[in-house]
């Protein structure tokens, strides 16, 4: 998948470190796939030294890891100590993705220079609602490739372009409420630690 003639990065079914990103909104794809398949052949026991590097194109975005407090995500019902930033522990071009497991599903942040626009337009994206009660000109979305309604987004325009929360039912848990609901719910909640 494409947007612009670059490469969408959001997707590959990985439960390694956190929910599966399958195919999603505006895309890590490339990369992820390349990062799953490596842990699929190479298993998960290699260990790289070193600090994470900040990838090309991340410079200047919102990052939901450091600036939302533990305390916001511990009252939605998440674990903070299950932060990850990234997509199986690799960040994103593009892309300021945190995810934090909450019970029986999956809670993340994703921060993108991506616009509405871009995800109106993406061809893997479906089912788009508007969520005034999020914030002006929110909107949630499916995927089309969730075909048992097992995620959901809420994407919020803010000036760098976009701030999605997603919402994942664990695989072993199953869905136990409708996730574009509860996505919505949880976006009222982290909305004031959104910049504008």
């Amino acid at each position: 998948m494409q947007w612009g003639g670059t490469d969408r990065c959001w997707g590959a079914s990985n439960t390694v470190s956190g929910p599966r990103m399958r195919g999603s909104a505006v895309g890590v794809r490339g990369a992820v796939v390349l990062v799953a398949a490596a842990l699929l052949v190479g298993g998960c026991s290699s260990t790289v030294e070193g600090h994470a590097v900040r990838p090309d194109g991340a410079d200047g975005l919102f990052d939901p890891c450091s600036a939302i407090p533990d305390e916001a995500i511990s009252g939605l019902g998440a674990d903070v100590a299950t932060e990850r930033a990234g997509v199986a522990g690799v960040r994103q071009a593009e892309f300021e993705i945190c995810t934090w497991d909450a019970g029986w599903y999956y809670l993340g942040v994703w921060s993108t220079f991506r616009t509405l626009d871009d995800v109106r337009s993406n061809p893997d994206d479906t089912d788009f609602r508007e969520a005034p009660e999020v914030g002006k000109g929110a909107i949630t979305f499916r995927e089309v490739s969730d075909t048992r309604n097992e995620r959901c987004f809420v994407a919020i325009p803010i000036a760098q372009g976009a701030v999605f929360v997603r919402v994942e039912a664990m695989a072993s848990e199953g869905v136990h409420e409708a996730m574009c609901a509860l996505a919505v719910r949880q976006a009222r909640a982290l909305k004031r630690f959104i910049p504008a």
